[in-house]
This record gives C-alpha cells, structure tokens and sequence, in this order.
C-alpha cells in the first residue's frame, strides 16, 4: 500500500540526521531549504510509483480472481451453475477467458447434487443428479451438461476426458429385527422408517453408508431398545436385487461400508423387499 508523502520525506529527513556526515552539514530546519526541497520532491516520485504499484497489484488479483483454476471445487461450483431449457438452449459465453452466460438465470439450474473426483490419469468423474429428494438427469439434460463441460465448446480443460453420470439412487436391502418398548407398538415402525430414511438422505453426495451409523440412526428412534441386523445388501440400480453386495448377510458383517454407486442411495423399492416387509418388531 502506498506510503503518504510525509511519511516517505520523514524517513528521507531521518536517513539525513543519522548520516555521519550530511547529518552535520544539513542541519537547516527550515521547511524551504534545498535538501528538504529534494526530499519532497523525492518522496513525491516515490509515493507515486507505489501508488501505480498498488494498481498493477489489483489488477493481477482481479485477473487471478476470475481465472478458471479447474480445480474440482471451481468445477463442481461450475456444474452446480449449470443452466438448462427445453426451449432455449443455453450456450456458455467465454469473456476474458471467464464462462459465463449472457443472461443468468437461477431458476434455470436443475443441478443439486454434484462430486467431482480423479479416477485415473486424465481422468475425472462427475456424478450428478437433479431435484430434493435427488433424483437422475433424464438423456437430454445429461446431453446438455455433457457439452457444458467437454471442450472444445465447454468449460473442461484440453486433455482431460470428462466421464459425467446421472443415474437413479441405489437400493439398500433391510432386514433386521427391531427391539422395542410395547408402549411405542402404533408408531414403532412408521418412526423406524422414517428415520432410515433420513439418515439415507443426509448422507454425504457421493458418500459412504457406514452400517455403523445405520444401526446408530434406528437405535435412536424413541422407543426402540436394541436392533439385530440379519441381513443387508446395498445395489446399483442397475443390478438386479438379489445381485446386490452383502454389507451383512446371516448376522455376520462382510463390508463395514458401501461406497455410492450413483452418489445417493434409498431403500430398497423391489416389491416384497421394502422396509415394512423387511424389518421385525419384537416388543422387549
């Protein structure tokens, strides 16, 4: 920051008055001699060149505020700012090298869950998906985002290969028996359901079901004294049920976790196979 006059032609003076010799020649206190002339002069010159300092600082900063990092948080930031129309198709304008849209629109963003990792070498993977509760991209908006992002056209690097998904939630598998208080027998397993539910749905995009943290959200449903897990399997939507992975199978835990196929996971929708058919109430 650009130092005042005074403050430069004071410290001038004072390198002056140390000075083992120019401090016993110029010793004049007034404000008109020649050498306090000089340092005024040289001290307006330098006030000045910090001042153009102080200009060219800011405005390197304002350029490397706005720059494109491509990093996965100026990504995921990008896609979350995704715009999409039926009817009017949305093209991204690139001004001082910066991708923007002529008219922004915030009703027009349909992304709300997005993750942005590095799968391989010049490779990243984007999960997607649209909506609360969250739900997939139908074909044409995953079009759309797709040539958002890909260059030459989008807002992705040179180089790297962009693999975008969007696809429906996976599916976990229940069953277990559920001890309880009899004085909770007319709401136990409305509450047990909705509290899986939501412990599904506030877990992280793209995150883990841990089984630890299931069996802690449905002991802690008022009235609830103990839960034995028999069996659970988690799937991609795309795999049949029954093809799913055993996180526990016959009481036994066979995978602590389930790393999100789709970024989101609910419970299970086969027919037969859902919550209410799935879990046991036991009054203990």
């Amino acid at each position: 920051m650009a130092r005042p006059v005074s403050q430069i032609k004071q410290q001038i003076m004072d390198s002056i008055a140390s000075d083992s010799v120019l401090g016993t020649l110029l010793t004049s206190t007034s404000k008109r001699s020649i050498f306090g002339l000089f340092a005024f002069i040289i001290a307006s010159a330098i006030n000045l060149l910090e001042q153009l300092n102080d200009i060219v600082v800011s405005n390197v900063e304002t350029i490397a505020a706005s720059a494109s990092p491509a990093t996965p948080s100026w990504l995921q930031n990008q896609i979350l700012n995704f715009q999409y129309s039926d009817t009017n198709p949305q093209t991204v304008q690139f001004l001082n090298f910066v991708p923007q849209y002529p008219v922004v629109d915030p009703t027009l963003r349909i992304i709300t869950r997005c993750s942005v990792n590095t799968s391989a070498a010049n490779q990243v993977q984007i999960k997607v998906a649209t909506g609360n509760p969250p739900s997939a991209l139908t074909s044409a908006q995953l079009s759309a985002l797709q040539g958002f992002i890909n260059p030459p056209y989008g807002i992705g690097i040179a180089g790297i290969t962009y693999i975008v998904t969007s696809s429906n939630a996976d599916k976990l598998y229940i069953n277990g028996n559920i001890y309880y208080n009899g004085q909770y027998s007319t709401v136990i397993s409305t509450n047990v359901q909705a509290a899986i539910n939501n412990y599904l749905s506030t877990l992280p995009f793209n995150g883990q079901l841990k089984i630890s943290d299931l069996e802690i959200a449905i002991k802690s449903v008022q009235g609830v004294t103990d839960v034995l897990l028999i069996n659970v399997a988690a799937r991609a939507d795309s795999t049949p049920f029954g093809s799913g992975v055993y996180l526990v199978q016959n009481q036994q835990v066979i995978s602590r976790l389930w790393n999100t196929v789709s970024g989101y996971i609910v419970p299970e929708t086969t027919a037969g196979q859902t919550l209410d058919l799935s879990l046991n109430y036991y009054v203990s």
